[in-house]
């Protein structure tokens, strides 16, 4: 007998295609579980290698031995009489139709989805957007939280500089952290394309990351993979993922030669470290945390101060201090924070983040033109920078150009959905647009997403609704601002403030007795709610005692930045001041902060237009064009 026909009869032949078919059929199943479990890519390489090895020894086995009803026996000891190998060929033949029809199966499965994935891939690269989750810190204590955190910000940073694609803002996608959300919910509620998640293993100076991209439309997994690198390779890890993702999405990024995807990097991993935990620490917005925050950061610069995100990062907690702590006076935060910042942009021209909150800085400053163009290379140097559209928004806002202001905000609301921030500003310029229904639905979405406690939503939202013919609604607002205010005893802002607004006369001689107090001691008129001022003007103003209304805000403009709301010009436009508007302290209050001259190096607001050499006029939008 030939060699061949003995394999033929030793069914050596039919257990090679048994054996390839079962192999292909793992490997494919691998394939699909990889992602979904999130395993390292090597898995399926140890696999495949196994499969490999082990084809040889299964031919060698299926050569020298054979199955009998007695067990395994060697193939030279079984008799004619005694073997069974045709009953085997025979479901060997089952077993090989069996594993065909699966293969075909599979085959045809891969198809229609293939034809799912390109009219999908067709529908979210015409507009191709993601979401990025915050990454789950695998550690074994459980205390790597802020570099996990930190991590997912950084690369959504990072996506965010592909022009081509919209990244969903850091409060919009950290929303779902710890939350078991279906991550198709989490698609449509943030109306992305994409996600990207993964997990965090850091210890000692490495660190291993599992990243992967899932369609959000069906949960399909488009890539993953998982880097084991030394702490040092983090920046280089980034990059990789990136242009990982940028490769699976089909978009590109047009660089020159002189540009990074990570501009500014360092080899001090303690300092870097810092920086993520610093950021951490800002979220968080807590007095402890800022302090904290401008504690840790201080101590890091003094190590590597050649690392620009870490000055960028101690100026933003500077621009801070006014709203959440009592570290620095706000002069002298706004001080510290201009040095921090102008040294990030000494180190990096190109921190688009730099600029961004040196603009911040210089327009509380009121120094207009300044904080513009630092705005404007923020956005030259990273165009979707969501905290960076959403401040030139405010910038708007505050100098009177309702319209320009609600575009920005717009933006930045549509890239961080979530933000109760975000959607209360948007609510103001909206509601100072005429806009009400709109202004009234954003305040809403602001007030739920804040769980009614911000105190800063509740006071803007009164300011937005004061009706005194609707007495009872503004009455309920006020207490809620009040209640949030957590100060003990407050001298004037207090119930009786709110009691008398039932009574327009008791309320003018109450606010009165208020003026006449800060006339005396006009440093105080912020110091029982940030909001004072602004409030007093606006209840003054439903009175349409208007002279009384200017005196407050006279003594605001007047005080330094100490004592002064800083967000006060975000309410100057409000419906209540309407009427205002053209009055000659009013306009002087526009010339006082820099307004005027500003508009007439640049442009007027829609509302106001020049009037001779020096004069202006100002309307109320609503009667306005354009």
């Amino acid at each position: 007998m030939s060699f061949f026909n003995e394999l033929k009869r030793r069914n050596v032949f039919k257990i090679a295609i048994a054996y390839l078919m079962l192999s292909w059929l793992i490997l494919q199943l691998v394939d699909v579980l990889t992602p979904i479990l999130m395993l390292p890519s090597l898995f399926g390489r140890i696999v495949f290698m196994s499969l490999v090895i082990i084809f040889p020894i299964t031919m060698m086995i299926t050569w020298a031995f054979e199955l009998t009803p007695e067990g395994l026996k060697k193939t030279s000891t079984v008799s004619e009489e005694e073997s069974i190998r045709h009953s085997t060929g025979q479901k060997l033949n089952y077993a090989i139709i069996a594993f065909l029809i699966m293969v075909i199966g599979f085959q045809l499965w891969i198809a229609q989805d293939d034809n799912e994935d390109t009219v999908n891939n067709q529908n979210a690269h015409a507009d191709p957007s993601i979401a990025v989750l915050p990454f789950v810190d695998m550690s074994e204590k459980k205390n790597q939280e802020y570099f996990s955190d930190g991590l997912s910000e950084e690369l959504l940073n990072v996506l965010a500089k592909f022009s081509d694609l919209k990244v969903a803002g850091r409060t919009s996608s950290f929303a779902y952290k710890e939350k078991n959300e279906d991550l198709r919910t989490i698609g449509h509620d943030l109306k992305v394309s994409y996600i990207l998640e993964g997990s965090v293993r850091k210890q000692g100076t490495t660190v291993r990351i599992t990243a992967q991209l899932i369609r959000a439309g069906d949960g399909f997994h488009i890539w993953s993979e998982t880097y084991d690198r030394e702490l040092s390779d983090i920046f280089l890890v980034q990059e990789e993922i990136a242009n990982s993702i940028a490769s699976s999405l089909a978009i590109s990024m047009e660089l020159t030669p002189s540009q990074n995807l990570i501009s500014t990097k360092t080899k001090n991993m303690d300092a870097y470290d810092a920086y993520l935990e610093g950021k951490m620490l800002l979220s968080k917005r807590t007095p402890e945390s800022i302090n904290n925050a401008i504690k840790l950061l201080n101590e890091a610069v003094l190590k590597e101060e050649n690392y620009a995100p870490l000055w960028g990062t101690l100026a933003q907690a500077y621009t801070l201090v006014y709203y959440f702590s009592n570290a620095e006076s706000p002069l002298n935060g706004i001080y510290l924070g201009e040095m921090a910042a102008r040294k990030a942009l000494e180190i990096d021209p190109t921190s688009s983040s730099a600029h961004s909150v040196l603009g911040d800085i210089l327009k509380d400053q009121l120094q207009w033109e300044l904080a513009e163009n630092q705005y404007k290379l923020a956005l030259k140097y990273d165009p979707n920078n969501v905290e960076t559209l959403e401040q030139y928004g405010q910038f708007f806002l505050r100098t009177g150009h309702l319209i320009k202001s609600a575009e920005f905000l717009s933006r930045a609301q549509e890239l961080d959905p979530l933000s109760a921030l975000y959607n209360a500003v948007e609510a103001i310029v909206r509601d100072s647009l005429g806009e009400n229904e709109r202004a009234t639905e954003l305040s809403n979405i602001a007030m739920q997403l804040s769980q009614f406690s911000s105190h800063n939503i509740l006071a803007a939202r009164f300011i937005q609704d004061l009706d005194l013919d609707k007495f009872e609604n503004s009455q309920t607002q006020l207490s809620k601002v009040i209640e949030n205010n957590n100060l003990r005893e407050p001298k004037f802002f207090n119930t009786q403030l709110v009691n008398s607004m039932a009574d327009k006369e008791k309320l003018d001689q109450y606010l009165m007795s208020i003026l006449n107090h800060l006339k005396i001691s006009p440093q105080e008129l912020n110091q029982e709610d940030r909001y004072g001022g602004i409030i007093y003007a606006g209840l003054a103003a439903e009175l349409k005692n208007y002279d009384l209304a200017l005196s407050f805000l006279e003594i605001e403009a007047k005080n330094s930045l100490n004592y002064k709301n800083h967000d006060v010009l975000l309410y100057y436009w409000a419906k209540v001041f309407v009427p205002m508007r053209n009055l000659p302290r009013m306009k002087q209050l526009y010339v006082d902060y820099g307004l005027v001259d500003y508009w007439r190096r640049t442009n007027f607001p829609n509302f106001c237009r020049a009037d001779g050499a020096a004069g202006f006029n100002c309307d109320d939008f609503s009667q306005v064009s354009g």
